[in-house]
């Protein structure tokens, strides 16, 4: 048996299949791919940084070339360019919660990726960004990981009080396509219904049990990111 990290909760919404097995084959690729030169944290945090207010496109801009690769650099640029400006000329308040994770199965817990939440008009939002140019959640996935935020966030953490989300994609609609702009609240949600999510995660916490177990997942080093101390339920 295989210790592995267990994905996100994006990453999970994307596991293709309706069965055990399908899921699983999903997966064995998932932990077998090499991981990415560079990732979104910076832009994310600038991000960030805008909904507490930084309102100048050059200077947060300006913290993506901290990247080590051009690639990292210009992507990064990218996704705040299309996403930070969402921020401009709003009054938010941006806090977090404590760390914690979102816990299924058999003593699983997965990464929200949530880097903060804000108030805006006495409205408390959770947001997500999706800021991967490939790879990006379709609609029904992306309405997973809302109904998972705002049944273990958002209406366990702030019952009574009126909540939305905001969840931003700057993914590429296809292939060799340009990122594009896409903004999502709460009432443009279809949810998943409690037993769909149930089902759902009973077949992913038995397809991470079997492929920790199929000895078809390569036995190497991985790297496990240190979590960020200002972002505290993104990883």
């Amino acid at each position: 048996m295989i210790l592995l990290p267990t994905p996100p909760v994006p990453d999970l919404a994307r596991v293709p299949g309706e069965s055990v097995a399908e899921a699983e084959r999903w997966l064995i690729d998932y932990y077998n791919q090499d991981g990415a030169p560079f990732n979104y944290r910076r832009g994310t945090r600038s991000v960030r940084a805008a909904y507490k207010g930084l309102h100048n496109i050059i200077q947060l801009k300006a913290a993506c070339e901290e990247e080590r690769t051009p690639a990292g650099k210009a992507s990064n640029r990218d996704v705040v360019g299309l996403a930070a400006p969402i921020a401009f000329d709003r009054n938010t308040q941006v806090f977090d919660l404590t760390p914690r994770r979102f816990r299924f199965g058999h003593d699983l817990s997965a990464a929200y990726r949530i880097p903060f939440f804000f108030v805006e008009n006495g409205i408390i939002h959770v947001y997500y960004l999706q800021p991967r140019k490939g790879a990006g959640l379709e609609y029904d996935e992306l309405c997973m990981v809302a109904t998972i935020a705002k049944t273990y966030l958002l209406d366990t953490e702030f019952f009574g009080e009126k909540c939305d989300i905001e969840f931003v994609d700057v993914s590429a609609p296809e292939k060799g396509a340009d990122r594009i702009l896409r903004s999502y609240k709460l009432s443009d949600m279809k949810l998943w219904s409690e037993r769909r999510l149930a089902d759902r995660l009973t077949l992913l916490s038995e397809a991470l049990e079997g492929v920790s177990k199929g000895g078809k997942v390569e036995q190497r080093r991985r790297n496990y990111r240190r979590p960020e101390p200002d972002m505290p339920l993104f990883d």
